[in-house]
Parts: C-alpha cells; sequence; structure tokens
C-alpha cells in the first residue's frame, strides 16, 4: 500500500460518513416515511387540545395555536391560519385545505417556547392533537447528559486533520420548560446551554431536535439559547479539529455530567485515553473498523482530559510535498539568501574596523591622506616628513602638527596590517 494511502481514503469518506450517520440520526429523530394517504384520510377539520405540563400551573387564557399546510413536494407553506383557544384550552379550525402531497403542523405561540405537533395523512389523528405547554426556568439542575458519542470519521494524515461527529442525548428530567433570559444584560455563556470542543476546531455545524433557538459559536465550542423541555432531545455536532505531532489534547467538559461516554476512532489510527475510560473494544462504522472506549457515570462539572496519542502523521514524501506546495521553500531561499547578505556585510565590516584606528585618528588630525597607509608607510611618511622639516620645506607648526597623527596612527596600527599589505 502507498504510504499515507489509507488515511487518504478515510478522508475521502469523511463526507460520506457524516451523511449516513446524519441521515441514521435524522431517521431516529423524526421516524420513517409516511405511508400513501387515501383519500378519506385528507383532513377537512383539525382540533386538539393545549394542556400544561407542569404540576399546579394553567394554560393561559388567549393562547394562540398556528396551523401550517405544508406542500412537501415544493417544501413550501401553502397556508397559515391562527385561532385564540377557548374552555379547557380547546381549539379546532375548520375548512382546511387538503389534497395530496400536504401535511400539517400546529404550534402553540407561548413565548420563546412554541411546542408543535407534525400530522401526516394516513398517520395521524386530525381530532386528537395534544400541544403540551411548561412553566419556565432558567435552572439547569434538571438537565444532564443521557449520552455524549464522539466519532472520528476520518484522519488527513498529511494534513494533520480529523473529522469528528459527535451526538449528544440530552435529558430534562424536570417538569418546567429551561429557556435562559437573553434579555439579561449580563448574560454569559455559563447562563447557556454550552459545549466545549477541542482548541482550534473548524467548520463547526450544529443541529438538534430541540425547539427553535440560537446556536452561538464560543471560543471553546458552542453555546445554545434553544427551550430544552421536559424530556430527551437530540444535538448533532460536525467539525474539523487540528492536531500537532501525532497528539491531541481535549480537555472535555461536561458541566451537566453524563451517564456515558463513547469515543470512536478508526482502527489503527491511534489510542484515546481519558478519566473513566475502560479497555479499547471493536466496532464497525460504515464498513470501517473503529476502536471505542467508553466510560460511565460522569458527575456534573467533570472533566475527562481526553488525550488522542500516536495518530497518524505525514510520510517524508508527504512533507517533500507540502512543503514545495505551500511555497516554503521560497521562504528558505529569503533566508538563505539574507545569511549570505549578512556574511557580506559583516566581512567588510571587519576589515573596515581594521583599519578604522588609523583612518579615524588621521581625519581627526586633517588628514585623510594618512587613512590608507599600513603600519610600514606610515613609518616612511615619517622619515620623509622629518628630512622635509630638516630641509626646511615645512614650519614648525604643520610638522607638529602631522608627525602627532602620524605617530598615533602607527600606533594604533594592526600588526596583521603590514602582513596584508
Amino acid at each position: 500500500m502507498i504510504p499515507g494511502a489509507r488515511s487518504v481514503r478515510r478522508g475521502a469518506r469523511l463526507l460520506l460518513a457524516f451523511a449516513f450517520v446524519a441521515a441514521v440520526f435524522l431517521a431516529i429523530a423524526l421516524g420513517s416515511s409516511p405511508k400513501p394517504a387515501s383519500a378519506q384520510d385528507f383532513p377537512t377539520e383539525i382540533s386538539g387540545q393545549v394542556v400544561q405540563g407542569t404540576p399546579g400551573a394553567t394554560v393561559p387564557a388567549g393562547l394562540t395555536v398556528v396551523l401550517l399546510v405544508v406542500d412537501e413536494a415544493r417544501q413550501e407553506i401553502i397556508s397559515n391560519e391562527s385561532t385564540i383557544i377557548g374552555t379547557n384550552g380547546r381549539f379546532s379550525f375548520t375548512e382546511v385545505l387538503s389534497g395530496p402531497g400536504l401535511t400539517y403542523r400546529v404550534a402553540a405561540d407561548d413565548g420563546e417556547y412554541t411546542p408543535s405537533v407534525d400530522i401526516r395523512p394516513g398517520e395521524d389523528s386530525f381530532t386528537d392533537v395534544e400541544l403540551t405547554i411548561y412553566d419556565r426556568t432558567q435552572s439547569l439542575d434538571d438537565i444532564r447528559v443521557s449520552t455524549f458519542s464522539m466519532l472520528v470519521t476520518g484522519i488527513e494524515s498529511s494534513d494533520r486533520l480529523m473529522g469528528v461527529l459527535g451526538v449528544i442525548t440530552l435529558i430534562n428530567s424536570g417538569d418546567r420548560v429551561w429557556i435562559p433570559d437573553i434579555s439579561d444584560p449580563g448574560l454569559t455563556g455559563l447562563d447557556l446551554l454550552r459545549f466545549n470542543l477541542p482548541e482550534g476546531f473548524t467548520e463547526l455545524s450544529v443541529e438538534t431536535t430541540l425547539p427553535p433557538g440560537n446556536i452561538l459559536d464560543i471560543s471553546t465550542g458552542f453555546a445554545m439559547t434553544n427551550p430544552v423541555p421536559p424530556g430527551e432531545h437530540e444535538i448533532l455536532v460536525t467539525y474539523l479539529a487540528n492536531y500537532d505531532g501525532d497528539s491531541l489534547e481535549y480537555p472535555l467538559r461536561l458541566p451537566y455530567g453524563a451517564d456515558q461516554v463513547r469515543i470512536m476512532l478508526p482502527e489503527g489510527d491511534g489510542d484515546i485515553t481519558g478519566l473513566g475510560f475502560g479497555p479499547a473494544e471493536g466496532a464497525i462504522v460504515v464498513e470501517e473498523a473503529y476502536s471505542v472506549v467508553t466510560g460511565e457515570s460522569y458527575p456534573r462539572d467533570s472533566q475527562l482530559d481526553v488525550v488522542f496519542s500516536s495518530l497518524p502523521t505525514p510520510s517524508l514524501l508527504q512533507n517533500i510535498q507540502s512543503f514545495f506546495d505551500g511555497r516554503s521553500y521560497i521562504i528558505l531561499i529569503g533566508w538563505v539568501a539574507a545569511a549570505g547578505m549578512f556574511g557580506l556585510l559583516g566581512y567588510a565590516f571587519f576589515f573596515a574596523r581594521r583599519r578604522s584606528p588609523a583612518l579615524e585618528l588621521a581625519v581627526a588630525g586633517d588628514y585623510p591622506e594618512y587613512g590608507d597607509l599600513n603600519r610600514t608607510e606610515i613609518v616612511e611618511t615619517i622619515a620623509r616628513l622629518d628630512d622635509e622639516r630638516e630641509s626646511g620645506g615645512i614650519d614648525d607648526a604643520e610638522y607638529s602638527s602631522r608627525r602627532a597623527a602620524l605617530t598615533k596612527a602607527a600606533l594604533s596600527a594592526d600588526k596583521d596590517e603590514d602582513d596584508a599589505a
């Protein structure tokens, strides 16, 4: 097998694995496809009742119920009606638009939380629709994670990049719907439903069966304002994670605890360690072998400190290709050229410094013509200057000034200058 071919093959299956697991997830969440409806299945009336799910609370008077008629072929809402609930929370829609390919959604407009029921002809009752509302709470005490599953769908060793798919099963075991107070100016990530991801994650996508809300990217992961009514709900997460060297550290935090945490890594692509994990076991997903570790019964505010080690790294050929594809060689050539230039400058500076004492002394005496003389030439110049004085060719002041400059230059000149000359 060509080095790195296995990881490239897995990387090519990354989107396939995402699509497969997402399809399974949606099939579980939404149920199977509807059966064909006969003519007698088309509704002329849709009716039901809004009930209160929080003991001791009542259904508020004047609550609005909305009916949406959807053309599934065009994925378009073709009718939108509303009504006010009556006695005991009852509601009814008469003269309902009906026909082949139409489905219906009934929702109670209870402020931030709008419980809804989907009705499919041939499957669901049109006259016993029940919408459950709850009192609100801003406390997260009744919310916990039932299962936290993390599947590494593929690894591209050349880029040290892993694709990750997570499925989080969330349970609200209380009798109130959790809704954050987003009007609070002091709202922080701690007040929201939040989950952390590995450092440096990218390409984050989040889908959920929770009622509509906002999903916020934060530096450590993501936070959600989606209401969490009593019951079980699913959150589907996909993202990419880069790792350094051959390992990735993931300080997995569980602010709501977890009944079970399961992490799956392609078999042979590394090891997984973390708080409370048992020995790795094998599993098959999308015809691919995976190594699976599992931990159970984590209390609230646990941190698992998950470490992926011995992950695939680029081969020598991949490193060379990446080097040239990334044009890093241009940077290297620049550094080599700069080093050579600095070397030449250093050489010139060195030899300039070797000659500088004589030059500086000569200039200081206003005799720049002496600056290029080595020690032997300086001594010869002094002798000629003495002869010139004795013959009367130079006055005493000029002689003294020049001889002093030449004497200092001779004393300061490097002995090696004579050899160089």
